[in-house]
């Protein structure tokens, strides 16, 4: 078998493409057909495996060295999967089978000379020291002075026996990893890597490794019976990631151990952000994991729950999500901000309310083809975002009726939203009705301008493709200077559907000007017979129809990069595990994690119950039923309590 495949290179280089040819038990790859090898692989002594977070992956381990492949279709991934495998099975000896039982015993074997790392010694010495401290901390929550003083002498010898255990294992590493140097070396001198794959930086034990449980399920795979030897030598170090400026977390959140512990406690050892890489660039193009192509949204079996009930009480199942949170969908609105700059940058204020009106209508092409719903924030929740356009901030700041309040600003506006809906269902389709209000303040002339929302319902939930359809009026006024203005968004199945048409009126009652055009393409501006474009929509990213069809704007909404991840309160739907899972296609820890989270938010909402308090927003203050921002959030964020006072939900 041959052909093409996609070959992961390095993070500089990503994906390149590499003709492939499977000759008996050797896997043998060039730059091109008829081109010269640049590479070979002995398929009888490595491990073959798919990627259930990426269905057209396959994953080929050496023992020494880790190649991703990546076909075009899942149908192809599979034909060259079984292929490979069956290669393998027919070359596999009993002297081979041996290598795999000497492996499990010393994940190292493969270094001559190397000393052999003893995995029991280290897992027991680790939990005899956990065991103590469990034992003090149960005795100072019991305040029994007598039984702490003696647990703490013991503790002292314990300490130094587990240490001088440890380090004797520690120098064993050290010797292992000049061992793994010098094999490495002699690897590539017999087997040149591609033109360009990136040095690897030397491997040096980080104090992470006496850190984590070394269970010896983390270092064997249930599945093949083959260790995995590349993915801890990652977990152990930075090789290669360095040099294209990216980290293991786990490097990154040692050093937030003591000033950030909340944010620490939650992902040093959640499932979600396990093996994540964390990089310093501040945008990205794709997600980290394409959703399942086959992928479909079944409404039949919540049906005889959800008839006639406010479904912002109902709990759905994970896969009827987007890996956003409602926060950041609320961001997702100003995607468009720059018509507000030049709305601000206007001298007739009838105008500056049309380019208002034309903003909040662009804003809902985000949602064409999205047909999967965002998280509902947990109460606490915060999100940040910021660009050089503006800077946004939104918080979780009631749980029922749910209430998501967004604050955005620059040098033209200030931008304030809460996402109070109810939404229900009736037999073919699900409608979200707002009930708060936008408020957009343009700076130079102070406008206040306020309009709520149009409906929105979500459509053919039974048969026929899903969509989501806007309609409905969209009242507008500017409070200040007494124009008015209406949007009317045409319902419907057809193209029509996307039609809007719209006027402004100043506070005399005299049209200014007509709006006209499609939300889903381009919208205009009509004034005394001229008729001038206003917004276009933003060409969506490549490949959006595997990515929960996000634009380029929505891609960076759950970015975490290193800057991100320091700053960052841990409160920030970037850190929301389910989420994380579900953006990683880890659905089935996804939806554990939503279980978990949802009843963290249970009990916690039931001890403010017990002790009579209600929830307090941090960053948002209500008054008269209305919600204002703070003007808090960005100064305190430069002091040490930003992190550790904020709220422990995730």
């Amino acid at each position: 078998m041959e052909g093409y495949l996609k070959k992961w290179v390095n993070f500089m280089y990503q994906w390149q493409n590499r003709y492939f040819i499977l000759h008996e038990d050797s896997l043998i790859y060039c730059q091109s057909k008829g081109s010269p090898k640049k590479g070979q692989v002995h398929l009888s002594i490595c491990s073959i495996r798919s990627v259930p977070k990426d269905p057209q992956r396959i994953v080929i381990n050496s023992g020494m060295s880790e190649m991703h492949l990546r076909a075009s279709s899942v149908q192809e991934k599979q034909k060259w999967l079984d292929a490979l495998l069956y290669a393998q099975q027919r070359f596999t000896s009993k002297s081979q089978n041996k290598m795999l039982v000497q492996r499990k015993k010393n994940p190292f074997y493969f270094i001559e000379g190397a000393p052999e790392l003893d995995l029991k010694r280290i897992h027991t010495t680790l939990t005899q020291f956990w065991v103590m401290q469990a034992q003090l901390e149960e005795q100072i929550s019991l305040n029994n002075t007598q039984r702490i003083s003696q647990l703490i002498q013991e503790l002292k010898h314990t300490t130094t026996a587990c240490a001088q255990e440890l380090d004797e294992e520690y120098n064993k590493l050290i010797e292992i990893s000049k061992k793994l140097q010098e094999k490495l070396r002699e690897t590539n001198d017999q087997n040149p890597p591609d033109h360009d794959d990136l040095e690897e930086d030397e491997f040096v034990p980080t104090e992470q490794f006496m850190s984590f449980k070394m269970d010896e399920e983390e270092f064997y795979s249930i599945n093949n019976e083959l260790y995995d030897d590349r993915q801890l030598i990652r977990r152990l170090s930075s090789k290669k990631m360095s040099m294209a400026g990216v980290s293991p977390l786990f490097q990154i959140l040692e050093q937030l151990r003591i000033p950030q512990p909340i944010k620490y406690k939650n992902l040093i050892n959640n499932e979600a952000f396990k093996d994540m890489i964390i990089g310093i660039d501040e945008t990205r193009e794709l997600l980290p994991a394409f959703k399942d192509p086959n992928e479909s949204i079944k409404f039949v079996s919540l049906l005889k729950d959800m008839i006639g009930k406010d479904l912002t009480k109902i709990a759905f199942p994970v896969t009827f999500n987007e890996p956003l949170s409602m926060l950041q969908n609320l961001c997702e609105n100003l995607e468009y901000s720059e018509i507000l700059d030049q709305a601000d940058s206007l001298s007739n204020s009838c105008e500056r309310l049309a380019y208002v009106m034309v903003f909040a209508a662009a804003g809902l092409s985000a949602t064409i083809n999205r047909v999967k719903k965002p998280f509902n924030p947990i109460l606490g929740e915060t999100y940040e975002f910021t660009c050089p356009k503006f800077k946004y901030i939104s918080e979780q700041v009631s749980h029922h009726p749910p209430i998501s309040v967004g604050y955005a600003e620059n040098d033209h506006f200030e931008f304030l939203s809460d996402n109070n809906v109810t939404t229900s269902f009736w037999g073919k389709s699900i409608t979200v009705t707002p009930l708060g209000w936008v408020n957009i303040k343009l700076k130079k002339y102070l406008d206040q301008i306020a309009f709520q929302r149009c409906k929105s319902s979500f459509k053919n939930l039974i048969m026929g493709p899903q969509y989501l359809d806007h309609y409905g009026e969209m009242k507008f006024k500017n409070e200040i200077t007494g124009d008015t203005g209406t949007l009317k968004l045409i319902e419907g199945s057809s193209e029509a559907s996307c039609e809007l048409k719209g006027f402004v009126k100043d506070k005399q009652g005299t049209q200014y000007c007509t709006i006209s055009g499609k939300w889903n393409s381009e919208i205009s501006i009509s004034v005394a017979g001229i008729n001038k474009v206003i917004w276009v929509r933003n060409q969506l990213p490549q490949k959006c129809d595997q990515q929960y069809f996000f634009t380029r704007f929505a891609l960076q909404l759950n970015h975490l990069n290193r800057q991100l991840l320091k700053t960052l309160p841990p409160t920030d739907s970037r850190f929301r595990p389910d989420q994380r899972a579900l953006e990683n296609s880890n659905i089935d820890f996804a939806a554990i994690e939503k279980t978990r989270l949802e009843q963290k938010q249970r009990l916690a909402r039931k001890e403010l119950h017990e002790q009579k308090k209600d929830h307090v927003p941090r960053w948002f203050l209500q008054k008269n039923g209305k919600y204002f921002y703070g003007q808090e959030y960005w100064k305190v964020k430069e002091t040490p309590e930003f992190q550790t006072q904020a709220f422990d939900i995730f």
